[in-house]
């Protein structure tokens, strides 16, 4: 009876880890966080409702030169935001945000 050949595979763990984060890093990077979010997206990304988001950003005197530069000021009747800028914004504004409740309270 003829035996099969014997094949020893030696595999690096390390080598292994440092590929399959690489492969997670670029997956991540691709599907990013989109170029443009509308109300719902923002609503998802903040946890918060539609009128807190209203009453508290969009609308906020305090805030309008900001979403000048981020938002469509939802002209076509649907508002919609650069992804990016409303995402800093909302690094930029996290305490003052949620640090206390606002006009509409909590979301």
């Amino acid at each position: 009876m003829e035996s099969s050949p014997v094949f020893k595979v030696i595999v690096d763990q390390a080598f292994v880890q440092r590929l399959a984060k690489e492969e997670v890093i670029r997956i991540v990077e691709e599907a990013g966080g989109g170029t443009w979010w509308d109300l719902k997206r923002l609503e998802a990304e903040t946890c918060r409702k539609r009128d807190w988001l209203i009453d508290n950003i969009l609308l906020n005197p305090k805030f309008k030169e900001e979403m000048k530069l981020i938002s469509n000021g939802r002209e076509g009747g649907r508002w919609m935001f650069r992804a990016a800028g409303m995402k800093a914004f909302l690094d930029k504004h996290f305490q003052e945000l949620n640090g206390k409740q606002r006009r509409s309270g909590v979301g």
